[in-house]
This record gives C-alpha cells, structure tokens and sequence, in this order.
C-alpha cells in the first residue's frame, strides 16, 4: 500500500461547517468600478470604488493601497477586500464568510481561496504560476530574495490553509502592514518600466477570453502566501477545500485534491523524503488529467 493511501483510509469527513460561537469584528470590501459591479455587490460587503482608476494596470491592488494607506485600521477588527467575482468563484456569500470567522479559532488570517484542485496540484504559489507563465519563478525570485535571501522559492510549501488565490483573505491589521510593506517595495521597484516584473503576461480566463496582464500583478497575488508559508508570526485557517468549487476538469478529482494537499502538510511537518516523492508522483498523474498535454 502507497504512503498516499495510508495516510487516508477510511477518513471521514463532515459535510458542513460548525455553528458560529465567537464575536469577531469583520470589515468586508467589496470592490465596484461600474453599473453592473455595483448592482450586483453583495450586501453584506461595503462598496469600495475602483471608477477612473489612475493605476488600472494594478487592477485591484490600487483600490486596496489606497484603503491601506489612508485610513485608520481598527486593530480588533478583521478586514478583507473582494473583487466583484467574489461569488461566482467561491460560491460564497458575506455572511458564509462571516460565519466562517466567527466558528472558527482565534487566527490572523481567514483565506477563502477559490478552485483548490490549483492550490493542491502544486507546491506552492509560485510553482502554480510557473506552470502557466513559464519563467515566472526566475523572475520573481529576485524580489522576494530582498525581504528572505534564503529563500528558495522551489522548495516553499502552501497548502490549503495558507494559500491565498485572488487575494481573497481576512486578516488583522498587523497582517495587511506586512503584506502593504513588501506591495510597496513591488510597486516601488517597478516604477521604472524596463522592470522585468512589468512585462506582460497573456491570462486565460475561465470562459476562454484573454487580457494581458503585467507579471508585478501575479507577483503582488503571491505575497500573502509567501508570508503565510515563511513567518511564524502569522497563523491562517483556510476554508475547508472540500466545500470549494472546483474547475470542470477535477470534478472526479475531489478525492485527490485532498489527499495531495495533505502529502504537503505531511512534508512539512515531518521533512520525510517520502512524502515530498509521493506527492511528485501524484501530482503528476493528476496534472496529467486536470490539464491533458501539460507536464509539471
């Protein structure tokens, strides 16, 4: 018997999340640029106005620096900024969100990060990015190496409680000063346009149409996760996976979702060798299905 099928016979898994027993102070965002967003913005988030951007290729980072940078953050309180797709990728609602926070135990980070089938084909964030941009790793590695010069981005672990997709997280306000200290060392560098991070990158999306997007972007996207997975400052709760939608490709795939995202947990945890070379050989067979004619 595999070490992957060890470690999971028989696991039983419940279908629902626990009752809300705790009286968290949540600030929701959600960002609107126009009619529809605005029309359509969950009620139970706050409107943030993104209209007349004057740093559009920043997309949503602007709005959130903005907030960072000029208002007062109550350090009681959690906050999160969504973007108007908020729903549609993660089925979820402001009041699922803010029930989650408040069954769950006390932590600094609370992320809702949509299609785990992602978080658990890969490594870590950076590998994930790496397998669409080709290069992306090189090119980010740079920059990280001036906040963590032993970082090696190769061998970095997320796994399903500290993997930020679509900067889709609530945290407390000594997380978003981090996260706002390392963005603005990013958006600092690349001020100069001949920046390798300021070159474009072509994103596929989900119903087939395509924008160009520049790589700082995808880099910003990483920094919670990499916060996550190197400080020992910070704790984070994720989400249960098995609640998240997943895309069409690994609907039969749920099962190994989230076994693979425990084989990380295990590595982590133990640093056995064995661990990290059956998560190879099942990322590979499940890579192989998720996306047919792609190698890791």
């Amino acid at each position: 018997m595999s070490v992957f099928a060890k470690l999971f016979k028989k696991k039983e898994i419940p279908d629902s999340l626990p009752s809300a027993k705790n009286a968290r102070l949540v600030r929701g965002y959600q960002i609107v640029y126009d009619g529809a967003t605005r029309a359509e913005k969950d009620p139970g988030f706050e409107p943030m106005e993104n209209a007349n951007s004057d740093r559009p290729d920043w997309f949503e980072y602007w709005p959130i620096r903005n907030y960072l940078h000029t208002m007062p953050l109550d350090e009681s309180a959690l906050y999160g900024f969504v973007s108007p797709r908020f729903h549609e990728k993660t089925g979820l609602s402001a009041a699922e969100v803010s029930r989650f926070i408040q069954s769950s135990e006390d932590a600094d980070v609370y992320s809702f990060s949509p299609f785990p089938c992602h978080g658990a084909s890969f490594l870590n964030v950076f590998e994930h990015m790496d397998f669409f941009f080709n290069g992306f790793v090189d090119h980010v590695a740079g920059f990280f190496a001036k906040f963590d010069p032993a970082l090696d981005l190769r061998q970095l672990v997320n796994h399903s409680d500290n993997a930020i997709f679509s900067n889709f997280f609530f945290a407390k306000p000594a997380f978003w000063r981090e996260w706002s200290r390392i963005c603005d060392q990013l958006h600092e560098d690349t001020k100069d346009g001949q920046h390798f991070l300021n070159s474009e990158c072509t994103y596929t999306k989900g119903d087939g149409s395509t924008k160009i997007v520049q790589a700082k972007v995808f880099a910003m996207e990483c920094v919670a996760s990499y916060l996550l997975a190197r400080s020992r400052k910070f704790s984070s709760i994720g989400y249960p996976l098995r609640l998240m939608p997943v895309s069409r490709a690994f609907e039969t795939l749920r099962l190994e979702t989230s076994l693979l995202d425990e084989l990380k947990r295990q590595w982590l945890k133990t640093g056995e060798a064995k661990f990290l070379e059956q998560y190879r050989l099942e990322q590979k067979r499940v890579i192989a299905v998720g996306w047919p004619g792609r190698n890791v």
